[in-house]
């Protein structure tokens, strides 16, 4: 909005020196789309003209506003409005909505306050509200006095309720009085009233109905547009409506079909373009809800799968407590499945309402696994009958190999196991495995190893040789180290990972359980700051699978118990069990918890193994 002064001042070529600060105003892509509720009209083909006389000069005259098309400054789209007055005032000025709501003023003829658009109307409306525009020659100052109605003039214009009564002040100074009315804008400035008014181009409202939750098209739906007069359609068979001869407003527009929640919206339309209004109706219906349980335990299944009618897309998993929800499930029957990783599925019936909870809880029968072989001779690989094979010291699991050396364990519940072997003459086998919920595990060849190959009793290693016997084991469960097995030594590196796992394992050695032995390993890394070496282990393992000694040393702090290019010695003391006797024991070097501050680069050595008998003293 400018004052009748401003404009004549840039009517004269006087140019805008500084504006008041104002915030920085963001412009969306519908800013000549005015919704502010007393420019709503502002479109193209909208024109008003105000005619009289100014109370404080006594000069008779008009005014003339005419919304000519719709362009663009720079990125912004705007409106481009006609200004003409008695006097020969004629240009444009340029106006667009900012995201806040104010009309900001972006041009007047050729003058561009793009980079600081002042505000032409602010988008808050309460009393007192006031902005400023500072000129050469002073400055202008708005003030919204009132809330008031604009009675009927004598051009038959009004009465407008809610009009906005302005107080237009010039360097302090009251210059008149401008009011403006709820759509229409100005109606009154400085003594002259809105003598005619030319409203927008009739437009068109139409678009689809659509299922909120399937995009389904819906028929038959009955739309309303307005209130009055009311408008009435129907959708076709591809959910299509349309409304013609619309005058540029905003209406209500309602939706509504049987099954499905009312829908209400406001739409204003455009002149001498269709606006598209699409609507989504929310079906009727409510939630299913239920625990879904172990049968045989009666215990909560965390992360069981509940699905609505066999729809993936409506899959919701159990919490801790086993619990399952089902929103958004439209009014009539369905059926709800449910099942887990390692439980077999099961499906009931449930009848949903409006806006009401269906309670449908399951228990679940727990799916079995089995796990299959063959046991055969590590040097001949001929197969062993007769054999023990059984699941986590549990005997009520073992079976007996048949004579080409295979077995299956049945009902083997989903999830780790440890897979056992023994056989007369041969080493203790065990294995760490994981069967998945109704899988058949194959274990393929399991070699067992004959006690004949037990290493001596006080076997050293000094890997001259290559590895002597030892053997690379790692885990499904991490990611597998470097290694390397020459240059008189056994290596480990984390290879750049930080969940790394992995260990060299010797072979068995016989040993008295009535002696004490000790084992002492020379280490060494490829680092010269003992900090950045990784954490590593190193164990003495029963042949019955019993860790009976282990050191871990690892980098913490000044990392004074790790290794670096200088050889060290670390010494195990330990003493094993007469069960294991004939199955000798094991040494393993592993590599395990990569710190933060760890080289992940870095490799570790063993460079060397001696067993020593040693005396305890009591």
């Amino acid at each position: 909005m400018m004052s009748k002064s401003f404009l004549l001042l840039v009517a004269a070529c006087v140019c805008l020196l500084f504006l008041s600060p104002l915030p920085g105003a963001d412009f969306s892509d519908q800013s000549a789309d005015f919704t502010h509720p007393y420019f709503s009209a502002w479109h193209p083909g909208f024109s008003s003209r105000l005619d009289g006389t100014d109370p404080f000069s006594g000069q008779s005259g008009w005014k003339q506003y005419v919304v000519d098309g719709q362009v663009k400054l720079g990125d912004i789209s705007c409106l481009p409005v006609h200004y003409t007055t008695e006097g020969g005032t004629d240009y444009y000025f340029y106006i667009a909505q900012d995201t806040s709501g104010n009309i900001r003023y972006l041009q007047e003829g050729t003058t561009s306050f793009l980079g600081n658009p002042p505000i032409f109307f602010p988008a808050g409306t309460s009393d007192g509200e006031y902005w400023n525009i500072n000129y050469l020659t002073g400055q202008h100052r708005f003030m919204i006095h009132k809330h008031d109605t604009y009675g009927k003039n004598g051009s038959g214009y009004g009465p407008y309720d809610n009009s906005i009564f302005i107080y237009h002040y010039w360097d302090g100074a009251l210059m008149g009085t401008i009011v403006a009315a709820p759509r229409f804008g100005w109606v009154h400035y400085d003594g002259r009233d809105i003598i005619s008014l030319n409203e927008a181009a009739l437009g068109t409202v139409e678009g689809v109905v659509s299922d909120a939750w399937n995009r389904d098209l819906i028929p038959d739906a009955e739309v309303w547009l307005g209130k009055d007069p009311p408008r009435q359609t129907f959708t076709d068979m591809d959910g299509f409506y349309r409304f013609i001869d619309l005058p540029q407003k905003s209406f209500q527009l309602e939706a509504t079909r049987d099954l499905y929640r009312d829908y209400t919206a406001n739409v204003t339309t455009s002149p001498n373009s269709t606006t598209v209004k699409d609507v989504d109706l929310v079906p009727l219906g409510g939630a299913i809800f239920g625990v879904v349980k172990d049968a045989l335990t009666d215990q909560a299944i965390k992360g069981a799968i509940a699905e609505l009618d066999d729809d993936q897309n409506t899959r919701v998993q159990t919490d801790d407590s086993g619990a399952y929800r089902l929103e958004d499930v439209r009014v009539g029957s369905h059926t709800v499945k449910a099942w887990g990783a390692t439980h077999n599925a099961a499906s009931q019936g449930a009848d949903v309402t409006a806006d009401a909870d269906t309670e449908v809880n399951f228990a679940l029968q727990p799916i079995d696994g089995k796990i299959t072989g063959y046991l055969r001779n590590n040097l001949t690989r001929a197969p062993i009958a007769g054999a023990e094979v059984q699941i986590d010291d549990k005997p009520e699991t073992k079976v007996v190999t048949g004579s080409d050396g295979k077995f299956l364990i049945e009902g083997v519940s989903p999830g780790v196991h440890y897979l056992q072997a023994t056989a007369a003459g041969y080493l203790f086998y065990q294995k760490r495995v994981t069967v998945e919920a109704n899988q058949t595990l194959d274990m393929g060849d399991i070699l067992l190893s004959p006690e004949s190959t037990l290493l001596p009793e006080g076997s050293d290693f000094t890997f001259a040789d290559g590895p002597e016997g030892w053997a690379l084991f790692g885990s499904d469960s991490f990611d597998a180290p470097a290694s390397t097995k020459y240059g008189y030594h056994l290596g480990l590196s984390p290879g750049g990972s930080t969940n790394c796992y992995g260990y060299w394992g010797s072979p068995f050695i016989a040993f008295d359980h009535k002696k004490t032995y000790r084992a002492l390993f020379i280490m060494t890394s490829d680092q010269t700051d003992p900090k950045k070496v990784p954490s590593f282990r190193l164990r003495v393992n029963s042949g019955n699978n019993q860790t009976v000694a282990m050191l871990v040393v690892n980098s913490f702090d000044d990392g004074d118990s790790s290794p670096t290019t200088d050889p060290r010695t670390y010494g195990l003391v330990f003493s094993l069990p007469a069960s294991s006797s004939t199955r000798g024991f094991s040494i393993s070097f592993d590599i395990v918890n990569i710190g933060s501050d760890d080289d992940t680069s870095s490799w570790i050595y063993l460079e060397s193994v001696e067993i020593q008998e040693v005396t305890v003293s009591p």
